[in-house]
């Protein structure tokens, strides 16, 4: 008897992470993951497992995360997007799908990503709150900027990742840190890949820049020392999002822009 051969499909997603557990499924825990996958597999009738460009942490939000999944079901993208997205929470929302071929892997075939994190540095906004990190004390981001250089480039990010992280290699290749000032102070992060904690922590240290704390060129001591000790706080989740993940031109993947607040 023939059997029908499945299909692998890329999708990308945003979401506000402040109600969940996180992407990753996890027992007894509201997680993006279950949701998205709960949802697929209805439309599939058939239970489907999704593998993502990263794990997002409790709290963080996103705007262009991808994950994969094959499935033996015959739907068009429009059945598919629209099938999803009826049967999730409207704080998670399916953006697009499109056919891969089965080389693809949202987590392997990544050639970089990028957050950004915003920080309310006015006055206390109820509609943003959960959505960035409100900070009373004024801060100089002329300061911050400067710090920001001493991370450019591929170190070790020892001093910059958490204690629970697992990952075997702490190289990572940061591509660029743009500071901007607007409604919100946004920092935008590009790396080709980041360690656990590793945007909170480096936004922590800036924010004791910015406040005075510890001087710029400090951030460059701190790097090198590679230990999480001496680094600042972890800074909270809530100003997080993974914006962008950037794959070879030749998947075409139509990522949108999107305000996000």
């Amino acid at each position: 008897m023939m059997t029908v051969a499945s299909t692998k499909y890329a999708c990308g997603v945003e979401y506000l992470g402040s109600h969940y557990k996180g992407w990753q499924s996890q027992d007894n825990q509201e997680t993006i993951q279950d949701k998205i996958e709960k949802a697929l597999s209805n439309v599939a009738n058939e239970k489907l497992r999704i593998y993502s460009a990263g794990r997002t942490d409790s709290g963080v939000h996103a705007l262009g995360q991808v994950f994969h999944f094959s499935s033996n079901a015959n739907r068009t993208d429009s059945q598919w997007l629209d099938g999803i997205n009826s049967h999730l929470p409207s704080d998670i929302r399916i953006q697009w799908i499109k056919i891969v071929d089965e080389e693809f892997d949202a987590r392997h075939s990544a050639v970089s990503r990028t957050y950004v994190y915003l920080i309310n540095n006015n006055e206390f906004d109820v509609f943003s709150d959960q959505r960035v990190l409100y900070v009373r004390q004024k801060l100089n981001t002329e300061l911050m900027r400067e710090a920001c250089q001493y991370l450019i480039g591929k170190h070790d990010f020892s001093s910059f990742r958490a204690s629970s992280c697992q990952s075997n290699n702490p190289i990572r290749e940061m591509k660029n840190i743009e500071l901007e000032v607007g409604k919100f102070i946004s920092i935008t992060f590009n790396a080709n890949a980041f360690l656990h904690h590793m945007i909170r922590n480096i936004v922590g240290t800036l924010l004791d820049i910015g406040t005075g704390k510890i001087p710029p060129k400090d951030i460059n001591q701190i790097l090198h020392a590679k230990d999480r000790n001496v680094a600042s706080k972890t800074a909270s989740a809530s100003g997080l999002y993974l914006v962008k993940v950037n794959y070879p031109e030749k998947y075409g993947f139509p990522f949108r822009t999107n305000e996000m607040i």
